[in-house]
């Protein structure tokens, strides 16, 4: 074994020590010496340098696996460039931020709302009567943020149909003086659609593009029994109340309601000597759950949890629809 000295001489060769065993010198076949030592007397000569390293070919599976990445990539730019995203990025506009979401971006048949903005105008298409007296008994179903009540758009019509199966044969003159006062009272405009075999149900979807079209359903009116509505049971002769829809940017709005008649009870009140002045007034109490207003605790209006004598809208009732029908405009629902 030759081992090298700190100048790059070699001494003379020693014989390896062995005990017990055999030692496999430095350089051999099972130690390879990557640069063995050489004699003293030959000319140190440098070391050719390393091949360089050779790189293995792209495989197929690799290149189809770019080629996908790439693809999808491509999927994803085309969508936020179709969406506007990738415009607005582009161009550095945040106009679209402040966009509200719009409800009804998929083709017909698929959407869970109708286009927005169907009959929507730039400005209320009337409003509420004057008011000789105003008074503070009244109460809302529902406040919004800023104070202001939950209502129905005032720049659209308010369509409704009508399930008179149960009703009592003087039924429709009965609707319409209640529609006409409700109307009087908030500046809302009413559209009768017709008769429909719709039932009332306690999860009535406020789209239902197969029976009314590509809108939102309807108010429907109906005269109904406790087994079909089971909060008709005991004394309770109708009930009403709308479905909302909100928006991203906070707006919200009434879009549809339903007002249920107990069919019996209803009979049996238009029977009486003025049983069809009362009967409007039960569908204009109704009406005003509909459009937004709660019971009271006082009796002199309209809006009071019991039945009374009140036939007529009073202060308190008219000083609250004609805040509901004050609400804002919009295109966006």
């Amino acid at each position: 074994m030759l081992a090298n000295t700190a100048d790059g001489g070699a001494p003379p060769p020693v014989a390896a020590a062995t005990s017990g065993g055999s030692m496999e010198p430095y350089g051999s076949s099972k130690w390879p010496d990557p640069d063995p030592p050489r004699p003293h007397y030959l000319p140190a000569v440098p070391r050719p340098p390393d091949p360089p390293p050779t790189r293995e070919p792209i495989k197929h599976s690799s290149i189809a696996a770019i080629v996908f990445l790439l693809g999808i990539l491509g999927l994803v730019c085309a969508g936020a460039y179709f969406s506007g995203e990738l415009q607005q990025f582009l161009s550095g506009s945040s106009a679209t931020q402040s966009q509200p979401a719009r409800p009804g971006l998929v083709p017909f048949g698929q959407r869970q709302d109708p286009l927005p903005g169907l009959e929507e105008a730039d400005a209320p298409l009337g409003t509420p009567a004057p008011l000789n007296r105003t008074s503070g008994s009244y109460k809302f179903l529902a406040v919004k943020e800023d104070g202001t009540p939950l209502a129905y758009s005032p720049c659209r019509p308010i369509h409704y149909v009508v399930n008179s199966d149960l009703a009592p044969p003087s039924w429709q003159p009965l609707v319409d003086e209640a529609i006409r006062r409700a109307s009087v009272a908030t500046g809302l405009r009413f559209i009768y659609d017709g008769p429909t075999s719709e039932v009332p149900s306690t999860n009535r979807s406020g789209y239902q593009p197969d029976r009314y079209g590509d809108r939102w359903a309807p108010v429907l009116i109906a005269w109904s029994t406790p087994e079909q509505v089971p909060r008709l049971t005991g004394q309770t002769v109708g009930l009403g109340g709308s479905s909302s829809i909100g928006l991203s940017n906070g707006y919200k709005a009434y879009v549809t309601g339903t007002v249920s008649l107990d069919a019996p009870q209803f009979a049996g009140i238009v029977d009486t000597s003025s049983g069809e002045e009362v009967g409007v007034a039960v569908i204009m109490h109704e009406l005003g759950h509909l459009l937004g207003l709660d019971h009271v605790d006082d009796p002199r209006q309209l809006m009071f949890g019991e039945a009374s004598w009140v036939r007529e809208y009073a202060a308190g009732d008219r000083t609250g629809l004609a805040q509901l029908g004050m609400g804002p405009c919009s295109k966006d629902f």
